[in-house]
């Protein structure tokens, strides 16, 4: 079975634990959970001011590549205010954790 990607977005005060369990439910849900504060916050420094650049165009890349944005959380921030801004731009399903769960219950996961 083919999963679709979906692009974890959270604020940047969730911490590490709660985006592995917001990933871990996104792949519950059928989909493969793209969240760069996890994957490529391990390599790179991010108090560097050219990794940190270098951050944000891996993160506007991946979010470009998924079909799916998914708020995880309850809190929002400028980080995901922009990354929301950025996949309606570019015509991305924007949607909750919470929406795509309900989505998924009643049979009618999001098509991407």
């Amino acid at each position: 079975m083919k999963r679709p990607w979906a692009f974890i977005c959270a604020s940047e005060d969730a911490s590490s634990r709660a985006l592995s369990q917001y990933c871990r439910r996104v792949y519950e849900l059928g989909y493969v959970p793209v969240c760069p504060r996890l994957q490529d916050g391990q390599y790179l420094v991010l108090d560097d001011p050219a990794e940190r650049s270098s951050y944000n165009a891996i993160v506007r890349d991946k979010l470009l590549r998924c079909p799916m944005l998914v708020l995880c959380g309850k809190e929002t921030d400028a980080t995901t205010t922009a990354q929301i801004g950025l996949a309606q731009k570019y015509s991305r399903i924007v949607t909750t954790l919470e929406g795509l769960t309900k989505a998924v219950q009643s049979g009618h996961p999001l098509a991407c």
